[in-house]
C-alpha cells in the first residue's frame, strides 16, 4: 500500500519529509506537494514524487488539479545534451493574492502578496481615533477600498495582526492592555462587512512570521522575534512553527514582572516589563524629565516664566520620537532610550538563557529605527546571559520595514491556500 504523507512546510524546507503510516487524506497529501513546490526542493512531478514517497500516479493526479486551482504552473527547462526538456513545477504567481493588514502607530498597513510572499500591492490608512469603533472602522473601510484595486484573484480571507492578547480561534482581541481595549470583535466585524474570514493574530508575532520567513530570520530553526511600539510581545518560532500556547499567550513577554514593587501596568499587576522598556515607557519617561526643566530636542520653550513643554506629534509624543532624538544625540532620549534598553536587555537575556536561541531579532515600531536601541540592548543583554547560550546567539534588528505585520499577517493566508482556492469565493462588494 502505498504510504501517505503528512508534511510541515519547515519539514520540507529542511529536505525531509515526515511520512506516517496512516493512511492520510487526498487534501493532505495535495497540502505536502503544495508545501514542496512552494519550497524549491523539487523541479519536477518525479522529484515530488521522490521527496514525498508517493507514487507518479498520484502526484500527476494532484498536480493536475493544483494547475486547476491556479496554485503551480508547469514551465520548459531548457537541458544541454541529448533528451527532451524538462517540466519543472513552480508557485503560479500570477493568479491568487492573499491579503495582510496590521495595525500599529495609529495607522493600519494593507498588503496584497503573490503565493510566493511577494509584495504587490501595499497602502496605509491613518486612524484618527484609538477607540474600537474607530480602529474597526478603519479596518473594514481600508479593506474594501484596498480589495477593490487589486489585481487578480484574492483568496477569500484576510489576515489581520492586531495589538494585544489575541484569541485566534474566536478573531477577539481580548485585551489591549496599551490601549486599554477589552474584547473587541475583529472577525465578526470583517466578516459582516465583507464577507470574507478573517484569521486574527497578535501584531508582533504576525512580523515574527514575517522575518522568519523572508527577513532576517530566514533560515533560522530557533527564533524569537520583540517586537516594541506601545506595548511588548515576542514569536517564539521553533523550525519555523510558530508557539500560541494553550491561551494564545506564548510570547506575552511585555507582562512579565521585571519589578514587584514598580508601577501599576494596564493589566492591573505591578512592575511588567511594558511599563519599563516599551515606546510609551519611553515617551512617559521622556516626558516627565522635560517637565522637571531638562532640555531637550524634544520640547519647545513655553510662555514667558521659561518652562518647557513637550513637543507633541500629531498623536502625542511617542517612543518612536524619542527614538530618533536619542540617534541624533539629544541626551534626555538618550537616558531615557538607555533605561528602557536595559530593562528589555534582561528580559532577553533570560529568553536566551531559556529558550537558547540561534537568533533574537527585535523590531516592531521601535526596534526597526536606527539609533542606539537594539546595541544597547545586545550588549546588556550579553552581561546577563548565560555565556553559553549568549555564544551562539545572535541579536539583531530586523529587516523588513513597516510592512512587516501586514506581510506576517498575509502569511496566515498564504498557509491556507488550497483550502481558500477551492472556495473560488467571488470578491465581496
Amino acid at each position: 500500500m502505498e504510504r501517505a504523507v503528512v508534511t510541515a512546510a519547515n519539514d520540507v524546507d529542511r529536505g525531509r519529509a515526515a511520512a506516517l503510516p496512516a493512511p492520510a487524506s487526498e487534501a493532505a497529501n495535495a497540502e505536502a506537494v503544495l508545501a514542496v513546490i512552494g519550497a524549491a526542493n523539487a523541479s519536477s512531478r518525479a522529484a515530488v514524487a521522490r521527496r514525498l514517497g508517493l507514487s507518479r500516479t498520484t502526484i500527476s493526479t494532484i498536480v493536475t488539479r493544483l494547475l486547476g486551482l491556479g496554485l503551480v504552473v508547469e514551465t520548459t527547462t531548457r537541458i544541454t545534451g541529448r533528451g527532451r526538456p524538462g517540466i519543472s513545477l513552480d508557485l503560479d504567481v500570477a493568479r491568487w493574492r492573499a491579503v495582510g493588514a496590521e495595525y500599529h502607530s495609529g495607522k493600519w498597513t494593507f498588503v496584497a502578496t503573490n503565493l510566493k510572499g511577494e509584495i504587490a500591492a501595499s497602502t496605509t490608512l491613518a486612524v484618527e481615533r484609538t477607540d474600537p469603533p474607530a480602529f474597526l472602522g478603519a479596518l473594514v473601510d481600508g479593506l474594501r477600498a484596498f480589495i477593490a484595486g487589486i489585481a487578480g484573484d484574492i483568496l477569500p480571507a484576510v489576515g489581520i495582526g492586531a495589538p494585544g492578547l489575541v484569541d485566534c480561534e474566536r478573531g477577539v482581541i481580548v485585551r489591549a492592555d496599551d490601549l486599554g481595549w477589552k474584547e473587541v470583535g475583529v472577525a465578526d466585524a470583517v466578516r459582516q462587512a465583507l464577507g470574507l474570514e478573517a484569521l486574527l493574530v497578535n501584531r508582533n508575532r504576525a512580523s515574527g512570521l514575517a522575518e522568519a520567513r523572508f527577513g532576517a530570520g530566514r533560515g533560522v530553526h530557533n527564533l524569537v522575534y520583540i517586537g516594541i511600539g506601545t506595548g511588548i510581545s515576542a514569536a517564539f518560532i521553533l523550525d519555523g512553527v510558530l508557539l500560541n500556547g494553550s491561551s494564545f499567550s506564548a510570547g506575552e513577554i511585555g507582562h512579565t514582572v521585571v519589578d514587584v514593587a514598580g508601577p501599576t501596568c494596564g493589566c492591573g499587576k505591578h512592575g511588567c516589563l511594558q511599563v519599563y522598556a516599551s515606546g510609551s515607557a519611553m515617551a512617559a519617561h521622556a516626558t516627565a524629565l522635560i517637565a522637571a526643566g531638562r532640555a531637550s530636542s524634544l520640547a519647545v520653550a513655553g510662555t514667558a516664566s521659561a518652562m518647557q513643554t513637550v513637543r507633541v506629534p500629531p498623536h502625542g509624543l511617542d517612543g518612536e520620537a524619542v527614538c530618533r532624538a536619542a540617534a541624533e544625540g539629544d541626551a534626555v532620549a538618550n537616558e531615557c532610550v538607555a533605561e528602557a534598553a536595559q530593562y528589555l536587555a534582561l528580559e532577553t537575556a533570560n529568553i536566551i538563557t531559556s529558550f537558547n536561541p540561534d537568533k533574537v531579532v527585535i523590531g516592531g515600531p521601535i526596534g526597526l529605527i536606527d539609533g542606539p536601541f537594539v546595541d544597547l540592548v545586545r550588549s546588556e543583554a550579553s552581561r546577563w546571559a548565560l555565556p553559553d547560550a549568549f555564544a551562539v546567539v545572535t541579536v539583531e534588528r530586523g529587516q523588513l520595514g513597516e510592512s512587516v505585520g501586514a506581510l506576517g499577517a498575509a502569511c496566515q493566508v498564504l498557509d491556507r491556500a488550497l483550502v481558500l482556492a477551492q472556495r473560488c469565493q467571488p470578491r465581496p462588494s
